[in-house]
């Protein structure tokens, strides 16, 4: 692909809209699914109790995931349209067909999740890890090439306000009783300025409970999905 961007495009800086929220939150989403497919892997047969959390967990994070790509299908990607120079609408355009062959692999996965919680056994395990690995394989991909090529392109292009509006309908996406626990995740994977931003966009009574309970949450979380 050539566009204008080059990796050393910055993401911040004067005169540009700090996008590096959206490799924080590309980050977390790695750091979460990375090992899925391994950890489905090594369930026993018949271990239902096992299975239900990695269930729980594929579901919780790929339901966000859908929520993170729906706000820049519906926010970002119509706005850049509008603006960009005509020879890089087609960056765009690709970062839509990308959503869409995620998205196509992301329903297979959420179809087969239900069978393996109900009865995990070899086959279905086996079913789901695939489909789990393609799946990664098709985000990281997508994830790259947006890190690489759209976000120097929005950088320039999207004001602070526009950007910010498109964070926060994802973080309204957020279960309320997950929130601790994802913005400890946040905090594992991305930069003290970048965290101090996001907190300080919180109500001082939020800012307050999370920098109590988001690292604790975040471990807790840990033990049990990855650790166990």
């Amino acid at each position: 692909m050539t566009t204008n961007a080059t990796p050393g495009d910055a993401l911040h800086g004067p005169g540009l809209t700090d996008v590096r929220d959206m490799v924080m939150a590309h980050d977390a989403f790695r750091r979460a699914l990375r090992s899925s497919a391994s950890l489905v892997r090594a369930v026993n047969d018949g271990d239902r109790k096992r299975a239900g959390v990695l269930a729980d967990h594929l579901e919780l994070m790929l339901g966000l995931l859908v929520h993170h790509h729906e706000g820049e299908d519906a926010l970002l990607w119509p706005m850049l349209l509008q603006r960009v120079p005509e020879k890089l609408a087609p960056l765009v355009h690709l970062m839509q067909s990308q959503h869409e062959a995620v998205h196509g692999m992301l329903d297979e996965v959420t179809a087969l999740i239900p069978h393996w919680r109900a009865n995990p056994t070899s086959a279905a395990r086996s079913r789901l890890a695939d489909r789990v690995e393609h799946l990664l394989v098709l985000l990281e991909e997508h994830l790259h090439d947006e890190e690489k090529h759209l976000l120097p392109v929005a950088a320039r292009t999207v004001t602070q306000p526009e950007w910010d509006a498109v964070a926060e309908r994802n973080l309204k996406s957020l279960p309320p009783s997950k929130a601790p626990m994802i913005f400890g995740l946040f905090m594992e994977v991305g930069a003290p300025e970048i965290i101090a931003q996001q907190l300080a966009k919180a109500p001082a009574p939020i800012r307050l409970l999370l920098r109590l309970t988001a690292r604790p949450a975040w471990r807790r979380y840990q033990a049990r999905v990855f650790d166990a």
